[in-house]
């Protein structure tokens, strides 16, 4: 049994408590890297040692596999309840249960092998079947703890009783179990009179225009730019639009793949351990890597699908938080506004549940607080801050002053945004690069002294005696990215002409 780290044996010193004090139906909001799982395995460890029953309830195929491999690891001893599954044994202390195949067996099975724990995975993943067995069990007197990274869902407040909150993303990121996120964001895209469906913008809707918005960075570009190198997940607003993001970043020479819910599970398989092994870049898909999936690896997030909900937003960017061997932090670009629409991986998020009508106290409070006061990165020092003044630096920008565009690029969220200077041996040092680069690849010196210009506001005074140095990966990514823009301003006057 793996020993639990201090905030989660006192979640569960809180559920405890919680039961005791009459709460059936809990929810414990673990967030990404909090280690759900091993809270959930420590649960069915103590009521193993009690001599009691204990079901595991999840809502697909993978992830009962992941949680038989993780709770026979600690030493329990488990049965599973999905369709005709080889460890079929219901007289197992826990049994890890898909939440299709219990609504049909439920009556059946608690007349023999009634639970005394149920323990719902994804609980904000709420059908009307974990409803109905809720219910029975909080009838029977069967406690109930649902766990959840994101438990924001309209209406949970009125199936759950409490909220149990292990650690937020920012004590994890403080502590060490998540890398800090650096996040870039472009300008938001125009969504009005997008059609709305559900609480969050129709899919097929939301493509159209992301297809279509002049967005101010193109996705393939800021990436080279920003990310390059990195294992990155990619968030598509429909099957087409994913399609077309990684066939964008095939043109550009990364290797890149596609997945959907509609994908092969045996094809689905072999890409994502292809993503693990570093054989595929850049994995683009639509929704099906939001939970359940686990690639460390992962050091980039491309949001390229707005959406209002806090529980796709979060559960997006948690996919690249995880620590790794090598790894130091996490780059999230944003080319839909989603970071300031529903905020920054270490924002507060709401610590109530919401009871029906949309109207969740703390989700309002949280709101208002962020449209009265949105953070935003001081002009002069960089400092984020929501007062008036800079508190670091006491600048106080004039109205209008808080918005930073620099050459129509992505800008870094939290950090100032200013073009950066040069000294005169900084400006011969990139044209030695650049000249390295042009001597390369077949180019004429006269490239090298121009693109210096560009890339730090003048030319070298003095060229001469200057030696071709290999350029740096920070030099590297900005030529990549000139070629490719300049690669599709060829596309476009051919296709004009």
């Amino acid at each position: 049994m793996q020993q639990l780290r201090d905030y989660q044996q006192q979640a569960l010193d809180e559920l405890r408590r919680g039961i005791a004090a009459g709460h059936k139906a809990q929810v414990l909001m673990a967030p990404t890297g909090a280690g759900k799982t091993t809270i959930a395995s420590a649960m069915k460890q103590g009521a193993m040692l009690k001599g009691k029953r204990a079901f595991f309830v999840v809502d697909s195929l993978e992830l009962v596999e992941q949680a038989v491999a993780r709770f026979e690891a600690d030493g329990l001893e488990v049965g599973v309840i999905q369709g005709q599954h080889e460890l079929t044994n219901y007289a197992k202390p826990v049994q890890v249960c898909t939440i299709q195949t219990l609504r049909a067996r439920w009556d059946r099975i608690c007349a023999a092998f009634r639970p005394d724990l149920l323990v719902i995975d994804e609980c904000h993943v709420l059908h009307k079947d974990h409803v109905r067995i809720i219910e029975a069990c909080v009838k029977e007197g069967v406690p109930v703890i649902g766990l959840s990274a994101t438990p924001f869902r309209k209406g949970m407040g009125l199936v759950f009783d409490r909220l149990v909150v292990t650690a937020t993303l920012r004590s994890l990121t403080e502590q060490g179990y998540l890398v800090p996120a650096l996040c870039y964001a472009p300008s938001v895209p125009d969504l009005t009179g997008v059609k709305s469906n559900g609480g969050d913008w129709v899919e097929d809707a939301l493509a159209e225009v992301m297809g279509d918005a002049k967005l101010i960075g193109d996705v393939v570009e800021n990436w080279c730019r920003l990310a390059e190198g990195r294992q990155t997940i990619v968030f598509g607003c429909n099957v087409a639009h994913s399609r077309e993001l990684a066939r964008q970043f095939s043109l550009a020479g990364v290797r890149a793949a596609h997945v959907d819910g509609y994908t092969d599970i045996a094809e689905r398989t072999q890409i994502i351990d292809a993503f693990r092994a570093g054989r595929i870049r850049v994995l683009c898909n639509v929704a099906v890597l939001t939970k359940g999936f686990d690639a460390p690896e992962t050091a980039c997030v491309v949001l390229a699908r707005p959406t209002k909900s806090l529980m796709m937003h979060y559960q997006m960017m948690g996919r690249g938080l995880r620590t790794a061997a090598g790894k130091a932090d996490c780059i999230i670009i944003d080319h839909a506004g989603n970071c300031l629409r529903n905020g920054l991986p270490t924002d507060d998020l709401p610590a109530e549940l919401d009871q029906g009508k949309g109207d969740n106290p703390d989700r309002k409070k949280r709101d208002k607080v962020k449209a009265e006061r949105e953070p935003r990165p001081c002009g002069k020092c960089g400092y984020v801050f929501s007062t008036s003044r800079c508190p670091a630096c006491g600048h106080q920008p004039l109205p209008h002053q808080d918005v930073e565009w620099v050459d129509g690029k992505l800008v870094p969220l939290g950090e100032v945004a200013k073009r950066k200077t040069f000294t005169t041996d900084q400006r011969r040092e990139v044209y030695a690069q650049l000249l390295w680069y042009a001597r390369s690849t077949g180019k004429k010196d006269g490239w090298a002294y121009y693109k210096c210009q560009e890339y730090t506001g003048h030319a070298p005074r003095d060229k001469k005696g200057v030696t071709p140095i290999r350029p740096s990966q920070e030099v590297m990514g900005w030529i990549k990215h000139k070629n490719i823009a300049f690669a599709k301003r060829r596309e476009s006057q051919r296709a004009a002409a």
